[in-house]
């Protein structure tokens, strides 16, 4: 009697097993299906990316500044005179500037999305509950008080947009705009080199022009299924946005809008993507199952030799940690 009492309780262990690993297998695996064959409503003439064959690309390796952080694993260099060095998984952060060392000491801990810099290296902003923080070479800190967004511009001056009621005011040089506060946008609205703006108006994604306030369509989607705009830049003539659904394995969606058609792929990871430019090129991580980083040529996605979990934007393009130290994605090779 107890013989078979075992084997059943050893059945019975067996199938939980088998049904935990199910479940965990498809909370990791991406879906091999989608309800909706397109995600795009319009434009209707677009066209899905693939994920096709390798490119080769070329990488200079970079050296960390003196006084740079020990255990640095994200590395921002602005200028020669001007470079950032992060240990990010306990939120330290040293600011190398004009010869002097200045702790962050209360920089974000993930710089990705959220801290932006001049292009002469002398100013930091970043992102807090409260506003935008914007701190001077010279010491200097202030406070954008409901300030969400900022962006330098090539004269070193800083946009930034910040939510008054209803509203949002878009603060520049030349003049205020201010948008419905139930438009919503990325980490870096700004494109264009500041001329203008993207927002997501239920699922109806726009560049809003900075000069005359006159919106343009880039794409629509179902706002049900893609909520969230993480991310939007620019590089040449092209707009990229990266859409995010939040389920227990979200969902992403790249869009790339060119002069001549839009383009899109999207997938699945447990990883945050994040998009970038180097040498001319879009480049994106955390799309690869593989873990390799992928660019755009020639209106299909390339996976190239490396992989990164997480990069940093520099003027000079993307650079990121590997076993041999910081290398910078020099030129890619299409």
């Amino acid at each position: 009697m107890k013989r078979w009492w075992w084997i059943g309780f050893g059945v019975i262990a067996i199938a939980i097993m088998i049904v935990a690993a199910v479940i965990h297998q498809n909370s990791v695996v991406p879906v091999t299906s989608w309800a909706t064959p397109n995600p795009l409503i319009r434009p209707h003439h677009n066209q899905a990316m693939s994920l096709t064959s390798p490119l080769s690309d070329q990488t200079e390796t970079l050296s960390l500044p003196p006084h740079h952080l020990k255990g640095t694993d994200w590395y921002l260099p602005i200028t020669q005179h001007s470079q950032l060095t992060y240990i990010l998984h306990d939120g330290q952060a040293r600011w190398i500037v004009n010869n002097q060392v200045l702790p962050l000491n209360n920089a974000p801990t993930d710089p990705v999305g959220q801290l932006i810099y001049a292009p002469n290296g002398q100013i930091l902003a970043w992102s807090t509950p409260q506003g935008i923080t914007v701190l001077h070479a010279n010491h200097t800190q202030n406070l954008i008080p409901h300030a969400v967004a900022g962006y330098f511009t090539s004269h070193n001056v800083l946009d930034y947009v910040v939510h008054v009621g209803k509203q949002w005011q878009i603060h520049t040089p030349l003049r205020t705009l201010s948008l419905s506060s139930a438009l919503s946008f990325g980490y870096h609205p700004f494109i264009f080199h500041g001329q203008a703006f993207v927002v997501d108006d239920q699922g109806r994604l726009e560049q809003v022009s900075l000069i005359t306030g006159h919106a343009t369509p880039i794409a629509m989607v179902r706002a049900t299924r893609w909520p969230e705009l993480v991310d939007s830049l620019s590089y040449g003539h092209n707009i990229a946005l990266l859409l995010r659904r939040p389920t227990a394995l979200p969902a992403y969606l790249l869009i790339v809008k060119t002069p001549n058609r839009v383009l899109w792929y999207r997938w699945q990871t447990g990883l945050k993507p994040q998009i970038g430019i180097s040498s001319g090129h879009l480049v994106i991580n955390n799309l690869d199952p593989s873990g390799q980083l992928v660019t755009l040529v020639r209106d299909n996605l390339h996976p190239l030799p490396q992989s990164t979990g997480l990069f940093s934007q520099s003027p000079r393009g993307i650079i990121f940690q590997t076993s041999q130290g910081f290398i910078l994605l020099s030129h890619i090779i299409s």
